[in-house]
């Protein structure tokens, strides 16, 4: 399964997003309900610092996961071991952002919550924000209004550590020489000028949006490593 995930990604790099978004929007709007499975197991699957994932998170996270390959990739061949590998480092490498932002003391204000709920186009009607229909939606998705705040709470959280992290990635002379070359090779029969400082712009654009990447990778590895993390794989 993880083979298959990198291969996929490699020709089609949205794919591997898709995934990502999958496991994240788990938190935001529930899909189902998912019981506990047998009482005498563990509720904290992994602990992170001071947060866990439940065995109620990992089973809806999972259980998403699993309906995307099956439906929307027509994915067969499942490795399901593997598969709740990748779901629960998804989990908790979310856990450790929520770690970080508290290292860094960020916060969510009220204002900034509401802005971002009224904005959201699944709870709108009519271009604005719906308060009925955002209560029935999250009823019918088994979540009250306290439940799915605190979770948005949390991701907007992790986005400000995210944005923070991302921050300190620029691009150095070496590989602003690297952009003019591949500038030039790419516009070798271009003469407007204007149209050269177009490419130029994209090609910096994906060097950045790469390096910012690998920044974010390198953070949250070096975040996950502080953060002290636990996972009892032996209940997944």
């Amino acid at each position: 399964m993880i083979r298959l995930i990198r291969e996929g990604s490699k020709k089609h790099p949205w794919i591997l997003k898709i995934i990502i978004l999958v496991i994240a929007v788990t938190f935001t709007i529930g899909m189902g309900w998912f019981g506990y499975e047998q009482s005498q197991q563990p509720n904290a699957l992994a602990t992170i610092g001071p947060y866990q994932v439940s065995r109620q998170e990992f089973r809806r996270a999972y259980n998403n996961t699993y309906r995307f390959f099956k439906d929307q990739l027509k994915q067969e061949d499942i490795d399901e071991e593997s598969l709740k590998l990748e779901v629960m480092d998804g989990l908790v490498g979310s856990k450790v952002w929520l770690v970080t932002a508290e290292a860094f003391d960020l916060e969510v204000s009220p204002a900034e919550l509401r802005q971002s709920i009224v904005e959201r186009k699944e709870f709108q009607r009519d271009g604005k924000f719906n308060p009925q229909y955002y209560q029935r939606l999250l009823a019918a998705n088994r979540m009250t209004p306290k439940q799915y705040e605190a979770q948005l709470t949390r991701d907007l959280l992790t986005e400000k550590a995210q944005l923070i992290a991302q921050d300190v990635a620029s691009l150095t002379p070496a590989e602003m020489e690297e952009v003019e070359e591949l500038t030039a090779r790419q516009t070798t029969s271009v003469e407007d000028t204007q149209e050269i400082d177009k490419v130029r712009k994209r090609i910096r654009l994906q060097f950045l949006l790469q390096k910012k990447q690998r920044a974010l990778q390198a953070f949250q590895a070096a975040m996950r490593t502080k953060s002290e993390v636990n996972i009892r794989e032996e209940y997944l």
